[in-house]
């Protein structure tokens, strides 16, 4: 961890009133999240927000809306106002940091730590929250400055989707490029027939991969909506079900969690169809968000570029 983030990390508290022990760094990914004690005794987590990933409208979009779910009772980190009363504080020129409840309990797990057995009841369980998330959001009224990332056609097959354009990656060969790029324009077409046909769009977490489901003392509560955007409803079941994809177990897990969701949400055919491709479509935009996030030569780049082509080579063989 660098001494500089310690420092903002330490400044930042001070919006919030101080803490009782230096904050001490829990995970650096896209923010670095930080356990802290404020000077109440109140434990949260503070987050120190990725320059330039986020601007100042989204982050304090996202922070209106867990706070709108969480006054719904929807098991989510509610944001902890500054002394000022403030959700989103500018601690630097290009830092930004919230501060957030702390959430008891334990991840169901991560990339690298699976699920024990098949996972079909935690994926039901996890279904039926989805379907909760996108029923209390239809019925929020938002403000009309709020502003979030598109996780629609475009924000995933667009000239400038939100992770890259993925069908143009380095390090790709210009054969591995043709069947990306084939694969694009074959899921645009999909995509926009379904849509057409009166395939909703809504406000998604976007991000429920295991490490942002965490199980508790009072059941399952969704961390982490810095990926919170536009889309396609069935995009936050695929997504929750991405990290299976090669677990002997995957198939089930999916239709578990198509199963929560449709007790208490309408799926169509539609939605049960296209439930792999947007299971593709996750894989796809990873291989190019690796790439920014990854040391230069790593070989996760390569594994998330084979895993790509994988998932486009079975999709165009159908």
């Amino acid at each position: 961890m660098s001494s500089e983030l310690q420092f903002y990390a330490e400044k930042a508290c001070n919006f919030w009133g101080g803490c009782n022990k230096l904050p001490k760094l829990i995970k650096h990914r896209e923010n670095a999240v930080f356990g802290v004690i404020l000077k109440n005794n109140i434990k949260a987590a503070l987050r120190l927000h990725r320059p330039g990933y986020k601007d100042l409208t989204e982050i304090k979009s996202e922070m209106w809306w867990t706070k709108a779910l969480a006054k719904k009772g929807f098991p989510v980190p509610c944001p902890i106002e500054s002394h000022k009363g403030e959700d989103v504080i500018q601690v630097s020129s290009d830092l930004v940091a919230t501060m957030i409840e702390w959430v008891e309990g334990a991840p169901i797990g991560d990339a690298k730590i699976p699920i024990k057995g098949s996972g079909k009841k935690i994926y039901f369980e996890l279904g039926m929250l989805l379907a909760d998330l996108h029923n209390l959001t239809e019925d929020l009224n938002f403000p009309d400055w709020f502003k979030r990332p598109l996780w629609d056609i475009d924000g995933l097959l667009g000239e400038t989707p939100n992770w890259g354009r993925f069908w143009e990656s380095s390090g790709l060969s210009q054969e591995e490029k043709y069947i990306l790029k084939l694969t694009r324009n074959k899921v645009k077409l999909i995509l926009q027939k379904y849509k057409f046909d009166g395939a909703e769009t809504l406000l998604l977490h976007g991000d429920a991969i295991r490490e942002n489901v965490f199980n508790g003392p009072n059941g399952l509560t969704l961390i982490d909506f810095d990926d919170c955007g536009y889309g396609f409803p069935i995009y936050d079941l695929a997504t929750a079900t991405i990290q299976s994809i090669e677990d002997k177990h995957y198939q089930n897990r999916c239709d578990a969690i198509l199963n929560g969701y449709g007790k208490d949400r309408y799926l169509t055919d539609a939605d049960f169809e296209l439930f792999p491709i947007f299971s593709m479509l996750r894989v796809l935009a990873t291989s190019s968000w690796i790439i920014s996030r990854a040391k230069k030569g790593s070989s996760v780049i390569d594994i998330y570029k084979q895993r790509a082509l994988k998932e486009a080579k079975k999709f165009l063989e159908k």
